[in-house]
């Protein structure tokens, strides 16, 4: 049994059902949130170089593509993108140090929305030669 297939897929389910919470739309007029369509949304996964980390509006570029690392709530819970260094240690946006990941091979697991946005639900690192 893979444990960490089963928590990564049990990690995603959650994402999604907090993110269509976060983001179900209101009545309110002065709401800015974004709905999400569940039957678009479709895993994503990339292998590639960290070219661009922008802490102040909260994405990466990686392999070309704005990858959005994600926080939110549910209940008592908190859900953070994990950022896993090579020795299986784990970090949050809060507290990454740029210059250690800037230029850096990763592998991002999460989803592409409808809109084409892509959601981040770990980004690990890995040597240049992992494929």
């Amino acid at each position: 049994m893979n444990y960490t297939n089963i928590f990564t897929k049990t990690l995603f389910i959650w994402i999604a059902i907090g993110m269509g919470v976060l983001l179900h739309p209101n009545d309110s007029a002065a709401s800015s949130t974004k709905s999400i369509n569940f039957d678009r949304m479709e895993p994503f996964v990339i292998n590639a170089v960290i070219s661009e980390i922008n802490l102040k509006e909260a994405y990466l570029i990686v392999g070309e593509k704005k990858v959005y690392p994600i926080e939110f709530k549910l209940g008592d819970k908190q859900y953070k993108t994990a950022f896993v260094n090579q020795r299986g240690n784990a970090s949050y946006i809060t507290s990454l140090r740029t210059s250690l990941w800037l230029g850096e091979r990763v592998l991002v697991k999460g989803f592409k929305l409808s809109n084409g946005d892509i959601i981040a639900g770990i980004i690990k690192k890995i040597s240049s030669g992992h494929r």
